[in-house]
């Protein structure tokens, strides 16, 4: 039970990194939140910073995910005894509730 809440609290955290925010800050020296539509996401990356800022963030955004489910992979290989399936399954809803979260109520 333990290993379900460690996975889900690891890919909350893989979720809850904002790259949109990162890049726009990186590469046009402002936050992207405050342009454009508010949004932190790859459209408004598109409207307010470009083609390859939007390409990038969709690119990482899409990463989150495959980490997520990567580890849970790696750990139920590690923890035979664990649900594999239940361990994907929480690792998935957990990376991207909490990219949702983020994107909608910007924290």
């Amino acid at each position: 039970m333990v290993i379900y809440i460690i996975m889900a609290l690891i890919a909350y955290a893989i979720g809850s990194v904002n790259f949109s925010v990162i890049i726009s800050k990186k590469m046009a020296g402002f936050d992207v939140r405050e342009k454009g539509s508010g949004n932190a996401g790859t459209t408004n990356m598109l409207r307010s910073v470009g083609k390859r800022a939007a390409a990038v963030t969709l690119i990482c955004d899409i990463l989150k995910g495959v980490i997520a489910i990567v580890l849970a992979i790696i750990l139920g290989n590690v923890f035979s005894d664990l649900s594999k399936e239940l361990l994907l399954q929480i690792s998935g809803i957990a990376v991207v509730l909490r990219t949702y979260i983020s994107n909608i109520f910007w924290i």
